[in-house]
């Protein structure tokens, strides 16, 4: 049986002292310990897979009903607060209080935030992301009940609950299809996120024989106007498009209004995300792919609630895709005759 990893053992492979750990995963360090040694605790930590004592007892033995919620940027960003509210909802039913932390988009800082919250004494933590992104957190992470919202974990050392991306490009295609499209346009966001293969994969498969563009885009509106400028100015547009976001639709919609072209009369656009004072807001109304932000971050408190009263340690495990939900505006319509 492994000997279970003592605060001794942390201090003498960081060279520290005892009271130097103790300020550290006490939250307590700035200005008391200095910022290289600091690191090298934090560093000692991961390495040894610490779990502090404080933590260890809280999970045997006393429930204080407080979940950890670590963001990458939903706080300070205007995307994906649904699924913050979702899994506040289904906490307070519960009688759970979250606590939230953001990183600002810097993943270094998510050991950090463990270290404070079980400092504190939370019962579970969960990981959520504005966009699908792809995630290796410190094994802190894992050291209580963990859940992963809106982001994956290449290792599948907790659960994690996602939007199913794919089948959100096949409803967006199959509703240009029934409005008769057969010339449709992707725009493709960055390769790095998991949303990108996923999404083109959907659309390809929707679209079958019919013709196709796949385009390199992004995420914001300037690239979405750029790639949309492209294809506008070429010899042959396409009738539809279906872009990588809310934003780059926006873009599409910029583009085509400064050449003269009609959506949804020319041109019909499609956006993903649905997002808040945007999409509905836009003229014309966008048709959208909704992300069902709210319900993810519902169903993961409730799978990580389900592992604070049932340890689950079963892995790898596999990740729940929650689904989609095609809402039809102003902005598509039937196919112009060529």
């Amino acid at each position: 049986m492994r000997r279970q990893v003592t605060a001794a053992d942390v201090a003498a492979r960081a060279g520290a002292s005892r009271s130097a750990v103790s300020l550290v995963l006490n939250g307590r360090a700035d200005g008391n310990v200095a910022p290289a040694l600091q690191e090298r605790i934090r560093a000692a930590v991961e390495e040894l897979g610490y779990i502090p004592q404080s933590v260890g007892q809280s999970l045997r033995s006393r429930s204080t009903r407080t979940i950890g919620v670590i963001t990458d940027e939903i706080v300070t960003s205007p995307f994906a607060g649904g699924i913050i509210s979702g899994a506040d909802a289904v906490a307070r039913e519960s009688g759970y209080m979250v606590m939230v932390a953001d990183t600002e988009g810097e993943e270094a800082r998510i050991g950090r935030m463990c270290e404070v919250f079980f400092a504190r004494n939370v019962d579970a933590l969960m990981l959520a992301t504005g966009g699908l992104v792809t995630v290796d957190p410190a094994e802190t992470f894992f050291s209580a009940p963990a859940v992963l919202a809106n982001c994956l974990d290449p290792s599948r050392r907790a659960p994690a609950v996602i939007a199913d991306e794919a089948d959100g490009s096949v409803q967006a295609v199959r509703h240009l299809l029934e409005l008769g499209h057969r010339d449709i346009a992707l725009l493709c966001g960055t390769e790095e996120s998991p949303a990108t293969p996923l999404r083109r994969d959907g659309f390809l498969q929707a679209a079958g024989e019919v013709a196709t563009q796949v385009v390199p885009c992004g995420w914001e509106i300037a690239e979405g106007y750029r790639a949309a400028s492209a294809f506008l100015d070429g010899a042959a547009p396409p009738t539809a498009v279906l872009a990588s976001n809310d934003r780059t639709a926006v873009g599409v919609l910029l583009a085509a209004a400064h050449r003269g072209v009609d959506v949804p009369g020319d041109l019909s656009v499609v956006g993903v995300d649905d997002q808040a004072h945007v999409a509905a807001q836009v003229v014309p109304a966008l048709t959208t792919v909704a992300l069902p932000h709210q319900d993810i971050g519902r169903r993961a408190m409730e799978i990580l609630l389900t592992g604070i009263s049932r340890a689950d340690t079963q892995a790898p495990h596999e990740p729940e895709l929650l689904p989609t939900q095609l809402i039809r505006r102003d902005s598509t319509g039937a196919a112009p005759t060529r």
